[in-house]
């Protein structure tokens, strides 16, 4: 247990990271063996990999070559506590003004933020990500939590994420009969998670490296399997990447909101499309992405903040809970607000990030995710303390 004096470094700490969000508390477990596997041809689903260019990587997403300036060096201010431990102070300078790569929409190889080792890697169909600049909706509840960017990957088209209720039938070839957005990509379905995702409840202790590869947060493989045997990842899609933790940092985090159309009228019936944000590091192997409350992001389980009621009787119009799911794809159907997901990790060490969401019990009625703010803590999550 640290000292009082060292406690109050860490809550000053965390006083410096910005932004608005509701903080996930992972569940306090140990870590991943070291030997995780590399990211490259992850998918059954497709036989090759995209890759997003790295920080040493000279084209861009379009395949452009890309003229570049060295990087300007951050300064990072060092304090040490009683017991040694060191926090950081840094500012990401935004770099997704001017173009729509992926990695710079996520906040990634950006000056003074988390440089990945390597390229951000995809998988699953080609029209399943997209960046988005454009508002969902009417408010400004989904505006990205970095920059002026942020992705989304659907289970359907992600390009239909921003159509409207009366566009749907022809813009995205959804009938009004059916539960809208709703798309089917063959082929890009799975048996088994790809590597190094093992979905295998472990149990871990804070701290301690896991007694073997399993999933620490003991949450994905009870919710995958409500829908049914055998078990499928229809229409998989997924972003990976690596990163080395720089030496003073104590936790990744990034920011997450869950859309689906299953919620309200294909729930409780076993159609569970899940988001997994798995994480492979010294300390952590398994799956950080969880609410407030702990609970796994999948859309039979969450308890929705953001949701149609069809007979909302204390609802005034302007403070209706489904209020900015208005006017774009989801509407009358079911969301979060941004979370945060986060995990202490050790400095200096390399880990791997995989954020996977796929469909569950069957192969349509889309699900979709927003990414944005994947970056370094200089202070541990409370749950690492």
């Amino acid at each position: 247990m640290r000292s009082p004096h060292s406690a109050l470094i860490v809550a000053a700490a965390c006083l410096l990271e910005s932004g608005c969000l509701v903080t996930v508390f992972v569940k306090e477990t140990g870590s991943d063996d070291a030997e995780t596997a590399g990211a490259a041809g992850s998918s059954d689903a497709n036989d090759q990999m995209t890759q997003e260019p790295g920080p040493s990587d000279t084209s861009t997403s379009t395949g452009e070559v890309a003229t570049t300036e060295p990087m300007t060096k951050t300064d990072v201010g060092f304090d040490s506590g009683p017991d040694g431990w060191e926090f950081c102070s840094t500012v990401l300078v935004p770099c997704d003004a001017d173009n729509e790569d992926i990695d710079h929409a996520l906040g990634l190889n950006c000056e003074g933020g988390l440089k990945t080792n390597g390229p951000l890697t995809w998988s699953g169909p080609d029209g399943s990500r997209r960046v988005l600049s454009e508002q969902l909706g009417t408010t400004e509840v989904f505006a990205p939590t970095e920059g002026s960017r942020r992705v989304v990957l659907s289970t359907g088209d992600a390009s239909h994420v921003l159509l409207t209720l009366p566009e749907m039938p022809t813009l995205g070839n959804c009938p009004v009969t059916q539960t809208c957005p709703s798309t089917d990509w063959p082929g890009n379905d799975l048996d088994h998670l790809p590597p190094p995702i093992e979905t295998m409840p472990l149990q871990c202790e804070t701290d301690k490296q896991p007694p073997g590869p399993g999933d620490c947060s003991e949450t994905i493989e009870s919710q995958w399997g409500l829908g049914g045997e055998p078990l499928m990842a229809y229409d998989y899609t997924e972003l990976r990447f690596s990163a080395v933790a720089p030496t003073y940092t104590a936790g990744f985090a990034f920011d997450f909101a869950f859309l689906t159309s299953e919620h309200p009228k294909r729930w409780p019936f076993g159609h569970n499309d899940m988001f997994v944000a798995w994480v492979a590091s010294e300390r952590y192997t398994g799956n950080i992405a969880l609410d407030p409350d702990g609970n796994p992001i999948a859309a039979e389980t969450l308890p929705y903040e953001i949701k149609y009621d069809a007979m909302p009787f204390d609802c005034d119009e302007e403070d209706c809970v489904d209020l900015p799911l208005r006017e774009f794809a989801f509407e009358r159907h079911a969301g979060t607000a941004w979370y945060e997901g986060e995990i202490g990790i050790n400095p200096g060490e390399s880990i791997e990030v995989v954020f996977a969401l796929f469909d569950v019990g069957d192969a349509i009625v889309d699900s979709a995710v927003l990414l944005d703010g994947v970056r370094w803590l200089c202070a541990p999550p409370p749950a690492s303390v």
